[in-house]
């Protein structure tokens, strides 16, 4: 096959206009690649870039032959590296045979012009050409344009991979053939993102987020504003694989006035000890200028610390639901079957109608009916029992507030949606950001629905049974059996009032600030652009005529806006990556990545990592089954 490879002479036609001639002039070699990538792609063979000759920072010659020039490295020269101290490269099925089809452009100055021209052309190959049905895989054919560049970037923002992406581009331009891609080169688009920032992640946003602070007051103001509201009781919980450097996310979360949940603040800190806690609050603090009333948190020591450090006016409160969780691992198996201790100690421990008293005595009841008087974990949750048991907290008013991290658990969940493990810091904050506009928006959109919907009076009560001064709908019926009207001041507590009657729970606060951002006039010339092109698309397709000259009307205006020579695709590429992240290269670092930390709830610690349902699965059925003594072989 060799031997008559190397006698294969393959010479194809084309139109007269494609095909280089010798002498042929251009005004750059971007023209000049351009001109022959056209010709290879109508012939059907891949070019590669091969030499080239600099004087004076001025290329004087270039050469471009086709793909299978040259022949694969052998076993022998592999060896030779290696003994000269270069690695191996992994053994890859090659195409190339020899072929010496290439074209090479010579600098030119006349007259104060100045080019390229051919000066020497060689079409013959010693191999067939790619047939029509496979050319979209060629190289030349797979080239990713500012288009495509700028459709990827877009599906990054909103946080659809590189298969979804081709999948949608398929869809858009109408078939595989049509795409100009394949799904690696997407995923290879995709890591030149990240590539980007590698190395300057923490300082792009340390300069971000310094700038935008300097430029405009409101910076913080949706925080605060949120936090001063509806900041009363604070949910904090951290949760684990949002960036690449498995860096903890501790966002700080509340409850508004419509029950769902709102972000004050996060965090990123690198370890779970006290003086990382005790760092994010004390910033947390200095930011929105008073410390919540109450924070709720799991059983972790190093939270507790560094609240009895920080918050020293704040009332701390453990979660009832990671209590309760452990239950079923703490507890006897007798206990966990019995219907009456289940009953007994949930209604002991989740009333909020008991004083402590109360609560002492039916919890020490519960204790002695079921002989848990010497057990560990009883007798802790009993010392530690003015941290997690309503009857401690009566003199708070919680009504249907945070007992427990569930809105924390849940505002995880959410935040999963936007936030990615391999993410750099960098594309976590512009994911943060945009999970954030997501929650503000839904927010906006309530209170749109509270405006607008009539519904008598111009109050809400989202509250539980009467309870320090909040109702709940049972006393409706005894304002229509007594004829009142309107209900009293005194019960209609502005933290659950519609948005406009709202009241602030940390003093005052200045609403003066703008709430509205200001939208970069660009962005509403490209979506007016965008909407424009699909209308007459969608408008022309079912008339080939009038879509050719759509197009080529298109085209003919893009070419007299476009001044001098085309922009590069690599100049190009990179700023469209800067407009993507939003934020400046950093002239300095200063402030490096971290390295990758290692918690406990990192998935590489396998001491502590979570187990899959699979392998629960499998370790429960190689568990051996349990026997009495009389079963147990002697």
């Amino acid at each position: 096959m060799k031997e008559k490879r190397q006698f294969l002479v393959v010479v194809s036609e084309c139109s007269k206009d494609l095909k280089p001639v010798f002498g042929q002039k251009f005004k750059s070699l971007d023209f000049c690649f351009a001109f022959y990538d056209v010709y290879a792609r109508a012939v059907g063979f891949d070019t590669r870039k091969a030499q080239m000759r600099k004087a004076d920072g001025v290329i004087t010659w270039y050469n471009v032959v086709c793909n299978r020039e040259g022949s694969k490295k052998s076993s022998e020269d592999d060896q030779a590296n290696a003994r000269s101290g270069f690695s191996i490269k992994r053994r890859r099925l090659s195409k190339r045979c020899g072929c010496k089809a290439s074209i090479s452009f010579k600098f030119f100055s006349e007259g104060g012009v100045s080019g390229y021209t051919v000066e020497e052309f060689n079409e013959v190959h010693n191999h067939y050409m790619v047939e029509t049905e496979h050319q979209q895989f060629m190289s030349i054919n797979r080239k990713l344009d500012d288009v495509h560049h700028q459709f990827i970037l877009d599906c990054s923002k909103a946080n659809i991979g590189p298969t979804l992406t081709f999948n949608v581009l398929k869809e858009i331009l109408g078939g595989f053939q049509l795409v100009g891609c394949n799904v690696g080169d997407i995923r290879n688009a995709s890591r030149d993102i990240k590539a980007y920032a590698h190395g300057i992640d923490v300082q792009m946003v340390l300069d971000d987020m310094a700038k935008k602070k300097e430029m405009s007051e409101a910076f913080t103001y949706e925080y605060e504003r949120n936090y001063h509201m509806f900041g009363d009781i604070v949910a904090f919980d951290t949760t684990y694989n949002t960036n690449r450097y498995c860096m903890i996310f501790a966002p700080f979360t509340g409850k508004d006035n419509h029950g769902r949940p709102v972000t004050f603040a996060a965090g990123l800190v690198s370890s779970e000890k006290t003086g990382a806690f005790a760092w994010l609050f004390r910033h947390f603090v200095q930011c929105m200028g008073v410390a919540p009333k109450m924070i709720v948190t799991d059983q972790d020591l190093g939270m507790g610390s560094a609240i009895e450090e920080i918050l020293v006016g704040t009332r701390h409160r453990w979660c009832m639901w990671h209590i309760m969780h452990k239950l079923a691992n703490k507890v006897p198996g007798r206990l966990l079957r019995h219907e009456d201790f289940k009953k007994e100690f949930n209604a002991c421990i989740w009333s909020d109608l008991l004083e402590p008293d109360e609560f002492e005595e039916e919890w020490n009841g519960v204790v002695e009916r079921y002989g848990l008087e010497e057990h560990s974990w009883f007798m802790s949750l009993y010392e530690y029992r003015k941290l997690w048991i309503p009857a401690y907290f009566r003199d708070f008013p919680l009504g249907s507030m945070i007992r427990t991290t569930s809105i924390s658990e849940s505002e995880n969940s959410f935040y999963k949606n936007f936030l990615k493990p391999r993410n750099n810091i960098a594309e976590f904050y512009m994911n943060f950001n945009q999970a954030l506009e997501f929650q503000r928006n839904s927010r906006t959109k309530l209170d749109y629905q509270d405006a607008t919907a009539y519904i008598g009076h111009y109050f809400g009560v989202r509250e539980t049974c009467f309870h320090y001064g909040y109702l709940c709908s049972h006393i409706f019926f005894l304002f229509r059996n007594n004829e009142v009207k309107k209900i009293p001041d005194t019960y209609c507590a502005s933290r659950w009032l519609k948005t406009p009657l709202a009241k602030v729970v940390h003093g005052h606060f200045d609403e003066t600030l703008p709430t509205q951002s200001v939208v970069d006039e660009r962005q509403n010339v490209s979506k007016q652009g965008i909407s424009l092109f699909y209308g007459f698309l969608r408008r022309f397709e079912t008339d080939i005529d009038v879509l050719r000259a759509f197009v080529g009307g298109l085209e003919e205006l893009g070419n007299s806006l476009q001044a001098g020579t085309p922009t590069t695709s690599a100049s190009e590429k990179r700023r469209m990556i800067e407009q993507f992240y939003g934020m400046e290269r950093p002239k300095v670092v200063e402030v490096h990545p971290p390295d990758v930390v290692k918690t406990k709830g990192h998935a590489s610690s396998s001491a502590s990592r979570l187990i899959s349902k699979r392998e629960k699965a499998i370790k429960e059925a190689n568990r051996p089954l349990r026997r009495c003594k009389a079963c147990e072989p002697s």
